[in-house]
């Protein structure tokens, strides 16, 4: 009997280990390699998120890149159509200021005059020269504004509008050209501004509704002074940075109720140096207590 093998009891292996000790060691593996598969889940769904950003960012950046080249092609667009405008402006003064010579050495030669009795003489060459120079002496008071030379040469000191002021136009190119062929103004060919040639007014003097503005195609800062008949300061701005503009403010003096015509001059410096580039003028019309459109 002492030669007799030992079987193993029964719910135990040869070695000693128990079926329960293996399936938790199944368990534990399987948990692992879950753990592992939410692990690289997580990673991917890490690359993938960081992989949008990217792609956002490069959509953004594209985007703005886009923009700033269209702002920049929508200005030199607008100087090309200015310089075409001027350019064909002074081509056709030019031509109508050489007819009129022409006409005026024909009229005076010997040819014409030796054909004519001093009737027609003063009916073909004296009346049309006085009617002539007459239209020109209404004109010129029809659109030129005399500007008081304290106000032509104001000193500008470098100081800005306010972010609180001068806010980002809201015009487009077009929007823009519109104002400015409404206000028709005249002087330096340097720089352009915008302003609306109708300002209501409130009672206590403030201006809600101003539309005073400095293209963003002005390499120059602004400065606006808005004076009467008698050539007294009615509001004056600080410096205007191009492609801004303002839109509320207060006159310095209180104003009548009524409608006011009078003058705005704008003066163009330097925005480096502060050194004056030119003057414009224009005529525009003050509201007082008076419903009107804003244009």
């Amino acid at each position: 009997m002492a030669n007799k093998k030992k079987r193993p009891a029964a719910g135990k292996s040869v070695a000693g280990t128990t079926n329960s000790g293996k399936v938790n060691s199944d368990k534990k593996n399987i948990e692992k390699q879950k753990a592992e598969a939410a692990k690289q889940a997580q990673r991917v769904q890490e690359e993938r998120l960081k992989a949008e950003r990217e792609r956002a960012k490069k959509s953004e950046d594209i985007r703005k890149r886009r923009e700033k080249q269209k702002v920049k092609d929508e200005r030199n667009e607008q100087k090309k159509l200015n310089k075409e405008k001027r350019s064909s402006q002074r081509k056709k003064t030019a031509g109508a200021f050489k007819k009129i010579w022409e006409k005026i050495l024909y009229f005076t030669s010997k040819e014409f005059l030796g054909s004519f009795n001093y009737m027609r003489i003063f009916l073909f060459v004296v009346l049309p020269s006085v009617l002539v120079a007459v239209g020109i002496f209404f004109f010129t008071q029809a659109t030129f504004i005399n500007v008081p030379s304290e106000i032509r040469n104001y000193e500008f000191n470098g100081r800005l509008e306010s972010e609180s002021v001068a806010k980002e136009s809201a015009f487009n190119s077009q929007q823009r050209e519109v104002f400015i062929e409404t206000l028709n103004a005249h002087g330096s060919n340097k720089f352009e501004f915008y302003i609306n040639s109708s300002v209501p007014v409130g009672d206590d003097g403030v201006i809600e509704e101003l539309c005073f503005g400095n293209p963003a195609d002005n390499d120059c800062v602004l400065v606006a002074t808005v004076f009467d008949s008698e050539g007294e300061v009615l509001y004056r701005s600080l410096g205007l940075e191009s492609g801004t503009e303002i839109n509320e403010v207060k006159l310095f003096k209180e104003v009548p109720y009524g409608t006011h015509n009078v003058k705005v001059a704008v003066n163009a410096y330097d925005k480096d140096t502060n050194e004056k580039i030119g003057t414009k003028y224009a005529r525009i019309r003050l509201s007082v207590g008076v419903d009107e459109d804003v244009r």
